[in-house]
């Protein structure tokens, strides 16, 4: 025959442990599953990280070649500059010129108009018409 052999833990106890171990199979189970999440988010945070970091380098590429057109433009504004004070330079000097040759010119038409008048005053010389 068996001996049966007395089970130091009642029922309740037994009941118990099987309880909590269903408890813990639970807490496990959900703790798995905010493991998957977390890592899904640590993934995605990951690929987040890693697009900023590729539109940070496009965003610093974009200063770099702004810095540089703006260099260019600074040049170009400096060539067109001083072209302008050459060209102001030139204007001033052919816009004396020019008062001038109208002083000559008054001049020289004051100077025929009292011939013209002289001549006419005398009676024209003969041969003249």
């Amino acid at each position: 025959m068996g001996t049966n052999r007395p089970n130091p833990e009642s029922a309740a106890e037994l009941l118990a442990r099987w309880r909590a171990s269903g408890r813990d199979v639970n807490a496990a189970q959900a703790a798995a599953v905010i493991a998957a999440h977390a890592l899904e988010w640590a993934n995605a945070a990951q690929e987040a990280a890693s697009e900023t970091e590729k539109a940070a380098a496009a965003a610093s590429e974009a200063v770099q070649r702004a810095l540089a057109a703006a260099q260019s433009a600074k040049r170009a504004a400096s060539f067109a500059a001083e072209a302008a004070q050459l060209i102001l330079a030139t204007a001033e000097g052919d816009k004396v010129r020019a008062n001038h040759d109208v002083e000559l010119a008054t001049e020289r038409e004051t100077e025929a108009a009292h011939r013209f008048h002289d001549a006419e005053a005398r009676g024209f010389p003969k041969g003249s018409e």
